[in-house]
């Protein structure tokens, strides 16, 4: 924490993002859920994301990790790229969720490209454990005997 004066800095999050490419640009969102909406389907951004939850609590899923409860006062990156952001659920059935998300866009890319059925199914493994939502053929016979 810095203090000088009448003010007062408190680092929320530390992290070393992913190298940014020549030519990026940042981009700042500020994000609204309805309450209990399920937010957007599976998707990627082309660059790293940084996040500060500003009012009530969302469900977040990466690729690989465990669904994350954040709440307000709270915040969240993703590193971009390859990786794919599966949930940011709004928690609250009565009222709206709010963050404001810092995106760092990769030149000539979308900043968010949303994934095909397809490549849901097939990344599946990829999610955690708790997550999964597709049973693989091998598994399900192995269930079966």
């Amino acid at each position: 924490m810095l203090v000088a004066g009448n003010t007062k800095v408190t680092d929320l999050l530390c992290v070393t993002p992913p190298p940014v490419p020549p030519g990026a640009h940042a981009m700042t969102q500020l994000v609204e859920l309805p309450p209990a909406d399920a937010g957007p389907e599976p998707h990627r951004h082309s660059g790293p994301v940084f996040g500060y939850v500003l009012q009530g609590r969302i469900l977040f899923e990466l690729e690989g990790q465990a669904p994350t409860e954040i709440a307000a006062g709270e915040a969240f990156w993703e590193p971009g790229g390859d990786v794919v952001h599966y949930q940011m659920r709004n928690l609250d059935t009565a009222s709206w969720s709010r963050f404001l998300a810092v995106c760092i866009c990769a030149p000539g890319v979308d900043m968010i490209t949303m994934l095909e059925p397809q490549e849901i199914a097939s990344r599946d493994p990829l999610r955690h454990p708790s997550a999964r939502r597709h049973a693989r053929e091998d598994d399900a016979s192995h269930h079966r005997a």
